[in-house]
């Protein structure tokens, strides 16, 4: 297995390229995302997954995801209070959480809107919440952008580390997180929490199985009711998409 460092020999360093350069990374991306960017990933090397999620646009990792935001959408999420909540539940379920601000100089040109309110929602994202957050000018650098992370993410120390790879060193609490990580939508960090409450992955089982969804009198969801109602990066879409995993026979 290939591994390089800082004082690798001229032939390692060829090796490094060559994967580097031939080396397609994977990208789970939002189905409501555009279809052009989707078609630019494709175009630049990229393979995709597309899915239906519940938080961020895009997972490069089982630990990195990406929420992309316009500049004049930002605005407008934090406008009306949707940015904070879509932020902190993506950082509830990704360890790793990135804010790509795309077209940022579209934030400045609202009017009425205060410079200091932006810069001050900027900061709370970065030093608070703890998000990486990168400008890009237009749709194509966002690609090229998300490219570039797909790729630092996904090759670790001069080995391609591929999704959902199970290292036979686990040990049984890392091997029950692995279990739970395969259901939709379901991160290292939220795994973590998982097995903390309920301990085993049979327990996490039962405890979708017993949780209810909730609507309202016209059929819109409204909530969860039982074990999960309560924890944190669980919502509605979360139990329903899961609860058909479990119960499918396909």
């Amino acid at each position: 297995m290939l591994k390089w460092g800082n004082n690798i020999s001229k032939s390692q360093s060829k090796k490094k390229s060559k994967i580097l350069n031939n080396y397609r990374p994977y990208i789970i991306v939002d189905e409501r995302e555009p279809k052009s960017i989707k078609e630019i990933l494709k175009n630049i090397g990229c393979d995709i997954i597309t899915q239906t999620l519940d938080v961020a646009d895009y997972i490069l990792s089982e630990n990195l995801a990406v929420e992309r935001k316009r500049g004049d959408d930002f605005v407008h999420s934090l406008c009306d209070t949707r940015l904070f909540e879509q932020l902190l539940r993506l950082k509830e379920t990704f360890e790793s959480p990135i804010l790509i601000l795309e077209d940022f100089g579209k934030m400045f040109t609202r009017p009425k809107m205060k410079i200091d309110s932006l810069y001050g929602a900027l900061v709370f994202i970065g030093i608070k919440l703890g998000y990486s957050i990168i400008p890009t000018r237009n749709i194509e650098e966002t690609a090229q952008c998300l490219k570039r992370i797909a790729i630092r993410e996904q090759i670790k120390e001069g080995t391609i580390v591929l999704a959902r790879h199970a290292p036979k060193s686990m040990n049984n609490e890392e091997r029950k997180r692995f279990i739970l990580e395969g259901l939709y939508d379901t991160g290292l960090k939220l795994a973590k929490i998982l097995i903390e409450k309920f301990r085993t992955p049979l327990n996490v089982f039962k405890a979708i199985n017993q949780s209810r969804l909730i609507y309202t009198k016209t059929g819109n969801p409204k909530g969860v009711e039982g074990p999960l109602g309560e924890i944190k990066g669980i919502g509605f879409k979360w139990i329903e998409k899961n609860k058909k995993l479990l119960e499918s026979s396909l």
